[in-house]
Parts: structure tokens; sequence; C-alpha cells
């Protein structure tokens, strides 16, 4: 009990250090990098914008959505699996929208962009609530 208890507080300690700092400290990192070293390190870009000038803006987008079951699907007094209370809910063969009885649909997103001159990092801003690092 006191290993399955201190690997808990392991795991959520590691979880809870990802911050917006670490996130602005890693995308400074990228200032002064070449496009073949930042896709190295993000991957492709979601898009490219290229202006007359030979200058471009590389943005990375991330989206994720997930639901947050209601407490009320709780506390029905029958016990069910972790299955069961995420599969979608229905009632008469209609499924109730997500946003009553079945909880809350979240959206997590960050949309990061690199301003590059001569295919080199010049600056980045980013916005949303999901952009964090460890």
């Amino acid at each position: 009990m006191k290993k399955a208890i201190g690997l808990f507080f392991i795991i959520f300690s590691f979880c809870a250090c990802a911050t917006a700092q670490k996130y602005e400290a890693k995308l400074n990192q990228e200032v002064g990098k070449t496009s073949e070293q930042l896709m190295k390190s993000f991957g492709n870009p979601t898009q490219v914008k290229r202006f007359k000038n030979g200058d471009m803006v590389v943005i990375y987008t991330y989206r994720e959505e997930e639901l947050v079951p209601s407490p009320d699907v709780f506390d029905s007094g029958d016990f069910v699996t972790e299955d069961e209370a995420f599969y979608d809910f229905t009632y008469g063969g209609y499924e109730i929208p997500i946003g009553s009885e079945a909880g809350d649909l979240i959206t997590n997103y960050c949309q990061t962009r690199f301003y590059l001159k001569n295919n080199v990092v010049q600056s980045w801003q980013y916005k949303g609530n999901a952009c964090v690092a460890l």
C-alpha cells in the first residue's frame, strides 16, 4: 500500500511540473536555428506561410478534445466500469448531447508560430491552454 501511495505521488509530481514557463524556455532554444533544425525538434508543421521577400511563418497546432464526466454519472449508486462511464450516453435510441448529463467537452489546444528570416528562426509566439512543457 505504501508503495502504491508513493508511486502515486511520484507520478503526480512529475505531471504537475509541466508549465508555460518551461514551454517558453523550449521555444527560446529554437531561436537562431534553421527551419530544418526546427522540424527536427517539433516535427512537420501544420502550416507554413511564405512571404514575397522569402520570410516565412511556420505554424504548429495541437488540438485535443476530452469528455469530463459529470459527477451525476457516478451518483447513481450502481457500480460501472471505467469503459461504461465513458460510452456515449443514449436514451430511447437518441444520444444525449455532450455538455448535458454526460459531462462537459473540453478542448485543449496550443498554436505556436515561428517567424523565420533567411531560413533562421527569429522569434516565436503561442496561444492556447495546452502550451506547456516538462
